[in-house]
């Protein structure tokens, strides 16, 4: 049976390994690399662990295991504003070169990835596509979907 959460799932998974494969070679999981990419994308914001967490829809506690890793590799470290209860994630002068290096690596290849992705689509589809996956994710975030 092929139903639509399978294909998430399938397609989900196929990303991901991609992904964990192309940015491996800089240490860097896609997760951990989705995480840098906010944090570059951030500058000069105060961005906590809850902020993250927020952001990408998970458990702090799945969180601080992927900012613990980062902070293991020299990417990010914690400010150490003293007093303060959620301590701001700050990038590192390596985890900020290394944000800048990778947008622009990921900008260039963007573009080829959407190709292969939506090969066969029309333009009409593809903004069709766009409105449904939105309309699932609200879905999602539902109280009826949170309490089911």
């Amino acid at each position: 049976m092929n139903e639509p959460k399978l294909y998430f799932k399938k397609i989900h998974n196929l990303l991901e390994a991609g992904f964990n494969k192309e940015y491996k070679k800089y240490g860097l999981t896609s997760t951990q690399l989705d995480v840098l990419m906010y944090l570059a994308q951030k500058t000069g914001a105060e961005i906590t662990l809850s902020d993250i967490a927020i952001h990408f829809n998970v458990r702090h506690t799945s969180m601080i295991h992927v900012l613990k890793l980062l902070e293991q590799k020299g990417f990010i470290c914690k400010s150490d504003v003293q007093g303060a209860r959620a301590k701001p994630i700050l990038l590192t002068d390596r985890g900020r070169q290394l944000g800048e290096h990778l947008a622009s690596e990921i900008q260039q290849k963007s573009p080829l990835l959407d190709k292969i992705m939506f090969a066969g689509l029309s333009e009409a589809d593809r903004q069709h596509l766009d409105r449904m996956l939105e309309q699932i994710y609200q879905n999602l975030k539902s109280d009826a979907f949170r309490n089911l």
